[in-house]
Parts: C-alpha cells; sequence; structure tokens
C-alpha cells in the first residue's frame, strides 16, 4: 500500500494509492467503512486521488480494508487482509462578538471574544490603520482587548481579520470592526476681554479640529446676570454686575 496512512484537510485532494503484490496478477479489492470522508464503500484496484470531505466538527477516520485476490485455473486465492488510514480534520469556524464596536478615542474597546466549532482551534488576528490608530499591536492570537487612541481628527475604522486554524487546517477568515472616533478640542475666540456692566460682550467664537463638534459650556458667577448659566455653540449677550467691584 502505498502511501499508507494519510491525514489531511477537508476539502484537499488524498494522494493517490497503489497496491502492489505477487503473484503479478494480484487483484486489490478494498472496503472503506466511512463514506462521509468521500470515498465509495467498495472498489477495486488502486485509489485514484479525490478530494476529501468533512462536513462535522470532528475528525473524520475512514479505514480501508484491502484484500488481494489471485485467480488461476479457476481457482480463486485470497490473501491476508490489510488495512490503512484516511483521516479528514474538520473545518474550523471563527464567531467574534461583538462584530462591531463603537469607542471614544483613547477607551478601552468591549473585549472581542472568539469562538468556533472546532475544538481546540486557535484564532490568529491582524489589524489595518495602525499607522493612525495606535494601542492594539497590528496582530496576535486569541480573544482582542485593548486600548485604540485615534490620532487624527476624523473618525477611524480599525478592521480586525480573524483566521481561525485548527489541526494544521485553516478556516474562512472574518473581520470585527470597531469605530474609533477622534477627541475634540475647543478654541474660544477671544479668550479674555473686559466690558463695562450692561454692555454686550465680543462674541466668543468657538471651533475645533474635529468637523461636527458642539460646544457646551457653564459660567460660573451668579452674582453677575444677563446671560444664562450654561448653553451650546458660540457665546454672546449682555453681562450685568449687582456688585460695586469688578467681577
Amino acid at each position: 500500500i502505498n502511501p499508507g496512512n494519510q491525514v489531511l484537510c477537508a476539502d484537499s485532494s488524498t494522494m493517490s494509492v497503489v497496491f502492489n503484490g505477487s503473484p503479478q496478477a494480484t487483484v486489490f479489492n478494498w472496503s472503506n467503512n466511512n463514506t462521509t470522508i468521500g470515498l465509495p464503500a467498495s472498489g477495486s484496484g488502486n485509489i485514484p486521488s479525490f478530494t476529501a470531505t468533512n462536513n462535522s466538527t470532528a475528525v473524520q477516520t475512514a479505514q480501508i480494508t484491502v484484500t488481494p485476490q489471485f485467480t488461476n485455473a479457476g481457482i480463486v486465492c485470497f490473501g491476508p487482509s490489510q488495512t490503512f488510514n484516511i483521516s479528514v480534520n474538520p473545518t474550523p469556524n471563527a464567531l467574534a462578538t461583538p462584530t462591531t464596536q463603537t469607542i471614544c478615542s483613547g477607551g478601552s474597546i468591549t473585549t472581542i471574544a472568539l469562538s468556533g466549532n472546532v475544538s481546540g482551534t486557535s484564532y490568529n488576528w491582524t489589524r489595518d490603520n495602525s499607522a493612525t490608530v495606535t494601542g492594539i499591536p497590528s496582530n496576535g492570537s486569541g480573544n482582542i482587548s485593548g486600548i485604540l487612541t485615534n490620532t487624527t481628527n476624523a473618525p477611524v475604522t480599525v478592521t480586525f481579520t480573524i483566521t481561525p486554524t485548527a489541526n494544521g487546517c485553516s478556516g474562512t477568515a472574518i473581520t470585527a470592526m470597531v469605530l474609533v472616533n477622534p477627541t475634540p478640542n475647543a478654541i474660544a475666540n477671544p479668550t479674555t476681554q473686559i466690558i463695562c456692566s450692561g454692555l454686550s460682550i465680543t462674541p466668543i467664537a468657538l471651533t475645533g479640529n474635529v468637523p461636527g463638534t458642539v460646544y457646551s459650556w457653564t459660567r460660573n458667577n451668579p452674582g453677575v446676570t444677563g446671560m444664562a448659566n450654561s448653553g451650546t455653540g458660540n457665546i454672546a449677550g449682555t453681562l450685568v454686575s449687582n456688585s460695586l467691584v469688578p467681577e
């Protein structure tokens, strides 16, 4: 039997099996106890290469029993049977939980738990945008966790590509995504000013580097009236001092 035992991944091609023996006219009949691997239950002669299948989550092993047969002058003689195995490992899969999430820059992601149906599967992953979003390495294995910092002024999506591997066989890669929002800043113009009581302030224009930023503000000293104690957007209005000293 050449070759003997084979171990391979699902959906890959087996090696052709060639039977040799003596006398020269010997016929080799074989039977297979596990047809789920894609090999018929029985046959005669060499076994050509075929695509091995395994639709389960466990290793499927087929034991093939080969019996040599020689016929001469109407007399059929059988030699001792031999066996060999073809084992087909399952294709692992990967599940990521959660598959999407959104965080603020500098925050910890919700741990991405990786699981699958095939026992003993390892999960190797890579990620993109490692130049603009720092913190978690560009590759690793197992569950994904850590802090991501967006160094730009726009939202950046980090995509993790996860590949499951079990028994030397790789499954289909999946992805999990984290949207990392930038850290907004605020610039006030002007930052200081002096007015007389009862007059309008020079409007304080609020800007920043992150488009769409909302600027919420509060003020102290409720003894100075005329403007709300809190608000959003640019700051404008009249301030009235009820004191005899500058406030």
